[in-house]
């Protein structure tokens, strides 16, 4: 996401961390930076990229990893990078500076894991991948997923919309992620991550969606008793490099700064996806969550209304649609 912040700010703090750093910047080494703990599967996904590139450029270039927001927020990261202060970062979405790529997190774009690859091997994605970099002004190298997002509530079990007509459901604030609820027919209620947790425990939210990881992650198998496969987004992501470090690559090195950001996307693709079952048997038989399997198909003949609401994502969902 990319948001209007304090430019001279970000430029001073940045600088000030590249100063203050243990580690010595050397010719050919590329600052990347993310808000993700050391275990997670875009670390390890960057880790890979590391590994590629310094063995396909035979020691000329590497990667200097700033994880866990060390360097900075996710949104100051992006901003530096479209300024040029930081080589590269994650960017969850494009929607601000391209409307129509909001449709990625929109609900029931991807039908399942197979949809997704399939879509990376078409012409729709390496087209997107090129608006995204008009648009915004980086250089969008690939994306990955962090996995379909379902929901989990506390007491309530809740299979059809008129179950979720009576809950509310946290969701991310920020467009579309709301229309998860739209789609489930429950009322959304927008709050921060670091809200959520206590939101559930004290009932301002019913439940809340999120990928199996966060679910692990967050821990909320601790107030939420039922996990509910509506899979009804599919989390994606995606590496971006700014203009002044791509600009300054040759023909031939821009090849292999796309080449190993691909592979290093379906390395995190594989982790996570291969990663389900063993997170999903966790909370079930570890942590003892109730799941629940629902028929998806009145929830993804809602999707009329989040394209109403959108029109912006019309194009480009059909052109996903289409893919197999």
């Amino acid at each position: 996401m990319f948001l209007k912040i304090d430019k001279l700010a970000v430029v001073l703090t940045v600088a000030g961390i590249f100063a203050a750093g243990s580690a010595v910047a050397q010719e050919k080494t590329f600052k990347l930076a993310h808000v993700f703990s050391t275990d997670h599967p875009v670390h390890l996904g960057v880790l890979k990229a590391d590994e590629l590139l310094q063995e396909k450029s035979d020691g000329r270039f590497a990667l200097q990893i700033f994880p866990s927001g060390t360097f900075a927020s996710y949104r100051d990261a992006i901003t530096a990078v479209q300024l040029g202060t930081l080589d590269m970062a994650p960017l969850d979405t494009a929607i601000d500076c391209l409307p129509a790529s909001g449709v990625m997190l929109s609900p029931y774009t991807f039908r399942d894991y197979d949809h997704w690859r399939a879509f990376k091997e078409s012409d729709v994605y390496t087209t997107l991948l090129d608006d995204i970099s008009d648009a915004c002004d980086v250089e969008q190298l690939s994306l990955y997923t962090f996995g379909f997002r379902h929901v989990t509530t506390g007491d309530t079990p809740a299979t059809t919309l008129e179950d979720f007509n009576k809950l509310k459901l946290r969701v991310v604030n920020f467009a579309p992620y709301p229309e998860a609820a739209t789609v489930l027919g429950a009322t959304g209620t927008p709050l921060p991550v670091a809200d959520v947790y206590l939101a559930l425990s004290n009932g301002v939210a019913d439940g809340q969606e999120n990928p199996f990881t966060q679910i692990v992650a967050m821990k909320l198998f601790e107030v939420q008793d039922y996990l509910i496969l509506t899979g009804h987004m599919l989390a994606s992501s995606g590496m971006t490099m700014s203009q002044r470090a791509w600009t300054g690559l040759s023909d031939e090195d821009q090849v292999m700064f796309r080449e190993v950001f691909t592979e290093a996307a379906a390395y995190v693709d594989s982790i996570v996806i291969d990663g389900e079952a063993e997170l999903l048997a966790t909370l079930v038989d570890e942590y003892g969550m109730e799941l629940i399997e629902v028929d998806k198909q009145p929830f993804v003949d809602r999707v009329p209304m989040v394209m109403k609401k959108y029109p912006e994502f019309q194009e480009l969902y059909n052109q996903i649609q289409a893919v197999e």
